[in-house]
């Protein structure tokens, strides 16, 4: 007869063990918790700071390998830091000046798109009156200066992230010229292991950004061909946004569509609107159907996370928290998946595995079961 846990627990050296390690563990849990919460008040008050820095981070990894390829064949380091700079100049000056430009241009017709989006509300009160509805009732519509603010705000972020980028590029330079050393630096103070885990993590999201460079480059150029076939106004400007906002997983093509189905609603009317909202989502489908083959397992993050990622780095950090929501997580993952205690934090939040064999169906009926409890 199997002794009964009572007895078994009162074999142990001292009975109270159970409780105490459970009671750790739950403190655990606890310090892990309000650790996260500190660092996020922290990284919230300093954003101003971080946000510069983070982005020439970001564009740094993407430079050093051909910084580093141009020194291990005898190019000088000067030439070869200046060489990556002057590629980081040229593809800012080729996003910077197009956008700022597209910018200006939509501010100055937004007059002209608030006296259409007056006229259509107009047509629509006149046609639910018919039917006993009044608008105005529901929203004042008389002065829509929502897009006027839109646009205004578009311009301020516009001339923010130009004088931005010169304190980025900056930044930039000199995180260049370290990474040239950076190997031999690493080598005094950290084990091979460490310097196998720093360089895999590295590597991983070097190749995430490059790959996600391509299909944003080719989403911003399919929108804008797409808006610009369909008579969309300022269609370089839907192409820049479709461009950046394709970094955000997900979530951020279905954004990037809005603003230009929305005036096409106002410039074109309900009609064409439909039109332009339907080879968004053929672009978005097609898309979505290539990046896969292209990225392959780069992210390693499941959708949920990629969402919950993008919301809070976006509060903690603004706009460009939200653009490099994944890589970020991305290396907190990784971070994770190297600590024994904190392995498990990495597991949620990576994809669900794919089962396979009886096993994995066995294991998928499990977690069914465990999820209808």
């Amino acid at each position: 007869m199997a002794p009964s846990s009572s007895c078994w627990i009162a074999r142990l050296p001292d009975p109270g063990y159970i409780e105490r390690v459970a009671v750790a563990k739950d403190g655990r849990v606890v310090l892990i918790g309000a650790s996260i919460i500190v660092i996020g008040g922290g990284i919230k008050l300093a954003a101003p700071l971080l946000v510069p820095v983070l982005v020439a981070t970001f564009i740094a990894i993407v430079t050093a390998p051909l910084v580093i390829w141009l020194c291990d064949r005898g190019v000088p380091r000067l030439f070869a830091v200046s060489s990556g700079l002057m590629l980081d100049i040229a593809a800012g000056t080729a996003l910077g000046f197009p956008l700022a430009a597209a910018v200006a241009t939509f501010t100055e017709r937004v007059p002209e798109y608030a006296s259409m989006l007056s006229g259509q509300i107009e047509q629509l009160e006149i046609w639910l009156a018919g039917y006993g509805l009044h608008l105005e009732s529901i929203y004042d519509f008389s002065e829509p200066t929502w897009m006027l603010n839109l646009a205004t705000t578009m311009a301020q972020s516009a001339a923010s992230f130009v004088s931005q980028m010169v304190l980025v590029l900056l930044i930039v330079a000199f995180m260049l010229f370290e990474s040239t050393g950076l190997r031999e630096k690493l080598a005094k103070i950290a084990t091979p292991s460490q310097i196998e885990d720093l360089s895999s993590a590295a590597h991983e999201v070097n190749t995430y950004l490059v790959a996600k460079t391509v299909m944003s480059l080719l989403t911003g150029a399919l929108v804008f061909v797409w808006c610009w076939w369909r008579g969309v106004d300022v269609p370089v400007l839907w192409g820049l946004l479709a461009y950046l906002l394709n970094y955000i997983p997900t979530v951020g093509q279905i954004i990037a569509a809005v603003p230009p189905i929305t005036l096409a609603l106002i410039q074109l009317g309900p009609g064409q609107a439909l039109v332009v909202a339907a080879g968004f989502g053929a672009i978005n489908l097609s898309v979505g159907a290539v990046e896969p083959r292209v990225m392959g397992h780069a992210l390693g993050l499941s959708a949920l996370v990629v969402l919950v990622s993008m919301v809070v780095w976006g509060w903690l950090l603004g706009p460009v928290g939200a653009l490099v929501s994944a890589p970020l997580t991305m290396v907190i993952k990784h971070s994770l998946s190297h600590s024994d205690d904190l392995r498990w934090l990495a597991d949620l939040l990576g994809p669900a595995p794919k089962p396979t064999g009886k096993s994995g169906a066995n294991s998928a009926d499990s977690a069914d079961e465990l999820s209808r409890a």
